[in-house]
């Protein structure tokens, strides 16, 4: 999902200039043999492609660690029968349906709460609940999207840059239009 379309744009001009060069670069120095300026052309492509693919990695590895430091276990869903008696009734149901809401949101489980009266109920999620946790799953999931395509981006350009110098160099073989069997020594094709 492209949520920047200049920065779009501007990745896609740049990472096809540096691919073109990259072949032209490597077709020079095939077909001419070594010189400077297609030396030059050639080097500063394969910078410009190895850093387009180290800023993909380095996205790639972003993106994991924080979806692997958001995804963290959430508090256990159940407590025990001793948790809180050292607070009033009231600051206990409200600290303890607070852990249950906070359980539910982040990790969907769903666990106890004690009510005033000390009583373990089942805690039941109302809908600003119920939105919540989905906001926390589209957010998971927008990161995990994220992931794959940063990963993406970057084997891309692992396999694109050899690909451009090998396309380069089969190219180079190539001298350029043979002269057939019709066309006479000046270009005018002969008559019969």
């Amino acid at each position: 999902m492209t949520e920047n379309w200049i920065d779009f744009t501007l990745s896609v001009i740049g990472g096809g200039m540096a691919l073109l060069f990259l072949f032209d670069g490597t077709r020079r120095l095939g077909t001419y043999g070594a010189h400077r300026r297609a030396a030059l052309m050639m080097i500063l492509a394969a910078m410009a492609c190895a850093l387009y693919g180290a800023f993909a990695y380095w996205k790639y590895l972003d993106h994991k660690v924080t979806l692997s430091v958001n995804q963290r276990k959430a508090a256990p869903s159940q407590l025990p029968p001793s948790w809180g008696r050292t607070l009033s009734p009231e600051k206990r149901e409200s600290a303890s349906l607070a852990r249950a809401r906070h359980a539910f949101v982040e990790a969907g489980a769903i666990g106890t709460y004690f009510d005033r009266n000390g009583e373990s109920r089942p805690f039941a999620p109302n809908l600003e609940d119920v939105q919540r946790r989905e906001r926390v799953v589209a957010h998971y999931t927008r990161v995990e999207y994220a992931v794959r395509n940063s990963l993406a981006e970057a084997l891309l350009w692992l396999i694109l840059g050899p690909v451009a110098i090998l396309l380069g160099l089969l190219m180079s073989r190539d001298k350029g239009p043979r002269a057939s069997p019709e066309v006479g020594g000046d270009g005018e094709q002969s008559s019969p």
